[in-house]
C-alpha cells in the first residue's frame, strides 16, 4: 500500500506545533527524589519504579543522584492518572507511549525505519529501546521532543493513530507553551 505523504506531512507538522519548546526552565532540576515523592504522594521506591520501568528519564548529578525538574513532576502525575484513572499498568503505558511515530517527527528515510528497532519494534518507545545501546546520553532522550510529547498528549495517541492510518489527522491536544 503506497504511503499517504500528505498525513505523514500534516502529522509531522502538527507534532512540530505541540512538542515543547526544545529549551525551557521546566527542564532543569530543581528537587531531588526526596522532595519530588512529597510533592507527588508517592514513595522514592515509586518514583524508581517509574524510571526502571522506563516510563522517565531522570536527571543524575555527577554523584549519580536522581534530581528531578518541574515537567519530570507532571510527567509523574500523568503517569499516577493513567494508572489510577484510566487503568493502565506499566506495559500498557510502555506501549501507548511507542504509539508516537518518532520516525516522522525526526524525519527518517524509509532506508532508517528498515533498520530500526523503534520502527520495527512496536512494544517500546524509542527512549527505551535507544538507553539498551551503548553511546546513548539520556540527556539527548530527556530533551527530545517526542520523549516529552509522550506525556503531553497521550489522552491523543490513541486517535491519532487511527486517524493518521485513514489520512484525516485532527489532534484535540492543546498544550500551553508558557
Amino acid at each position: 500500500m503506497p504511503e499517504d505523504h500528505s498525513s505523514h506531512s500534516e502529522l509531522k507538522s502538527w507534532m512540530q506545533s505541540f512538542a515543547p519548546e526544545f529549551a525551557t526552565a521546566s527542564l532543569e532540576p530543581s528537587m531531588t527524589i526526596s522532595e519530588a515523592a512529597d510533592r507527588s504522594g508517592l514513595s522514592e521506591s515509586a518514583l524508581r519504579k517509574y524510571e526502571a520501568a522506563g516510563l522517565i528519564l531522570y536527571h543524575r548529578t555527577s554523584g549519580n543522584v536522581r534530581v528531578l525538574s518541574k515537567e519530570d513532576l507532571e510527567r509523574i502525575e500523568l503517569i499516577q492518572h493513567l494508572i489510577k484513572k484510566k487503568g493502565l499498568n506499566f506495559e500498557g503505558i510502555r506501549r501507548l507511549w511507542s504509539l508516537l511515530p518518532c520516525w516522522e517527527f525526526k524525519s527518517c528515510s524509509e532506508e532508517q525505519r528498515l533498520h530500526c528497532d523503534v520502527f520495527q519494534n512496536g512494544e517500546k518507545p524509542c527512549w527505551m529501546l535507544f538507553q539498551e545501546l551503548e553511546n546513548v546520553v539520556v540527556d539527548d532522550c530527556r530533551t527530545c521532543e517526542v520523549y516529552r510529547m509522550a506525556a503531553l498528549c497521550t489522552e491523543d495517541l490513541k486517535s491519532m493513530v487511527r486517524t493518521v492510518i485513514k489520512g484525516r489527522f485532527t489532534p484535540s491536544c492543546h498544550t500551553d507553551k508558557s
